[in-house]
């Protein structure tokens, strides 16, 4: 008796199991949307042929396999859930029952819809269709970034059909982003990463992300953040989604003859002159970044009175390679040829435009908050775009111990190494000492203290440089300083972040190269004030001797440097 119980009851067991996975099967989604199709189908057909056609269709999965594009070979079951995509009569539905805008030329059976829309189109549920799931590349490309999908067929970027690609065509161009991503046949950019397969690599919240706030999801990018709106954003994300390396229609013949020719291509040459410097000027897109006149791209410094700080040889030189001057510029090297940066140093030696207020203050206001801020404070309108970060002023510890001697050489000749430029040919010595004497005034106020006077600080490097002193000196460094400094001693520690100054970049041969050894042996001996630069007193005089021969190694600045320098900060 027991055991026709049991068998009895395992039997219902199986039997509510089996109704359980057949009443699931009735109820997929698929199923749900083609029984809605042929209802709604049935009442708005015009015959009884039509009728009775819909009436003995089946519920089944709609295939596609698509094979016409390049080496893919793709299957969409799309249509399965779609089922309504080429019937005229469901112009005004609900997707998934809803007829597809009309695409001459791009018959559904012949191009699919994961060509355009992406997606995983052998899914046969919404989630999975329209890749949703987290782990799915593609996810379903909707309203305008439907566009992206042209730029796989289409050659021509600018297409009336296509108004969101153009346009981020036309920004990718404007705010410069070439200058620093290389894009295959379309921009030559090494200092940020290859954009070419950035629409293969990224999804388009990952895109638009980048674009608003470039540390979003990079903490240590250098890129700046661009005031930009949010259909600019959108349409610029269009064009990087648009990116996937070599179009569908291009062969490896051609593909190869162009990356050929475009390896090889020189960059035009150009007359040598204030005119010709202007419409190069205008051609570049340095107005994305740079101040000049009314135009502002408020990333970078003012050019509106370059021609008053720096002579054309350096601008010209500045041009051809940023961190030859300033080893933290986030500047691209744009390629342009030689004539026409020395064009281009003209013209901005011919924009003088400035007139220096009689006040300190406004004085201040004019030359110094752009980088330094209103209040002092060191976030200026382009402060975090500038690598080391502008002084802050407000720092009374620093200011009330840096000799003044060498703040107004700071003024007047600038700091080298750095984006703080020189001001001799703008201000007077008196003016300049007004003004670091209003800096102080009115960002720390009080009395300045005595500064220490018994200090001893040998005019050279007691350690003779040699290759031993520079390797004694790698190991006290790597024992010592790494932390703040970096192992590379380039200024990126692991504690670096969450100091401020940050710490100095001492490969940085303009800076290191203009310290003497008097200037260094005093920072490694008694710290600076202000800073998170320790004193190291206590550490045998030899060894001091061997860290400045260690410095002076990595920043390139050798033993001829012991007698060079003359101390700016």
């Amino acid at each position: 008796m027991n055991i026709r119980v049991a068998l009895l009851i395992g039997s219902l067991l199986v039997l509510a199991m089996v109704a359980a996975v057949v009443a699931k099967s009735t109820q997929e989604e698929w199923k749900i949307y083609q029984r809605e199709y042929y209802e709604l189908a049935t009442e708005r057909a015009t015959s009884d042929t039509v009728r009775d056609s819909l009436a003995s269709a089946k519920l089944e999965i709609k295939q596609d396999v698509l094979m016409n594009f390049g080496d893919e070979h793709r299957v969409d079951r799309c249509r399965t859930c779609h089922m309504a995509i080429d019937d005229p009569a469901f112009v005004d539905g609900e997707n998934p029952l809803r007829t597809h805008p009309e695409m001459p030329q791009h018959a559904f059976n012949e191009f699919g819809c994961t060509i355009c829309h992406e997606g995983d189109g052998r899914a046969l549920t919404k989630e999975f269709a329209h890749g949703e799931d987290h782990f799915w590349d593609s996810p379903l490309l909707t309203g305008p970034y439907v566009e992206a999908s042209c730029a796989r067929c289409h050659a021509d970027s600018f297409r009336d059909e296509t108004p969101h690609l153009s346009r981020g065509r036309q920004l990718f161009d404007s705010y410069g982003c070439g200058g620093c991503h290389f894009v295959d046949g379309v921009s030559r950019g090494k200092l940020a990463p290859d954009l070419s397969e950035a629409g293969h690599h990224f999804k388009v919240d990952y895109l638009e992300e980048s674009v608003r706030d470039p540390k979003a999801n990079d903490s240590s990018s250098v890129m700046p953040r661009f005031k930009i709106g949010d259909e600019d954003i959108e349409a610029l994300v269009v064009y990087m989604k648009s990116m996937r390396g070599h179009p569908l229609y291009m062969g490896p013949v051609e593909i190869v003859t162009e990356a050929r020719e475009w390896d090889e291509a020189e960059p035009a040459a150009w007359e040598v002159s204030p005119e010709t410097g202007q419409l190069a000027f205008v051609g570049q897109p340095c107005l994305s970044c740079h101040k000049l006149g009314h135009a502002d791209g408020e990333v970078a410094p003012e050019l509106t009175y370059e021609g008053l700080l720096r002579d054309p040889e350096f601008i010209a030189e500045h041009i051809r390679d940023p961190r030859l001057h300033n080893p933290g510029s986030s500047m691209p090297n744009l390629w342009m040829s030689e004539t026409e940066r020395e064009a281009i140093a003209l013209y901005l030696g011919l924009h003088q435009e400035l007139e220096i207020p009689a006040d300190s203050a406004d004085q201040y206001q004019l030359l110094c908050s752009r980088c330094h801020g209103e209040a002092g404070d060191g976030n200026g309108l382009i402060a975090d775009n500038l690598l080391p970060r502008p002084r802050v002023f407000t720092n009374d510890q620093f200011f009330n111990w840096l000799p003044e001697e060498r703040a107004y050489a700071n003024i007047a000749y600038g700091v080298p190494g750095t984006a703080m430029p020189p001001y001799h040919d703008v201000l007077t010595d008196a003016e300049i000492e007004a003004l670091f004497a209003w800096v102080r005034a009115d960002f720390i106020g009080g009395e300045r203290p005595e500064r220490s006077t018994t200090r001893k600080i040998p005019d050279e490097n007691p350690t003779p440089y040699s290759a031993e002193s520079v390797a004694r000196g790698k190991e006290a460094f790597e024992l010592r300083c790494y932390g703040c400094h970096g192992r590379a001693a380039d200024g990126f520690g692991p504690n670096a972040a969450d100091m401020l100054p940050r710490p100095r970049d001492l490969t940085n041969t303009a800076f290191i190269g203009n310290a003497d050894d008097a200037r260094l042996y005093e920072s490694i001996t008694y710290g600076i004030v202000g800073t998170g630069m320790p004193p190291w007193d206590y550490l045998p005089e030899s060894q001091r001797g061997d860290l400045i021969n260690y410095i002076r190694s990595v920043s390139e600045t050798g033993a001829a440097a012991n007698q060079g320098g003359n101390g700016h900060e």
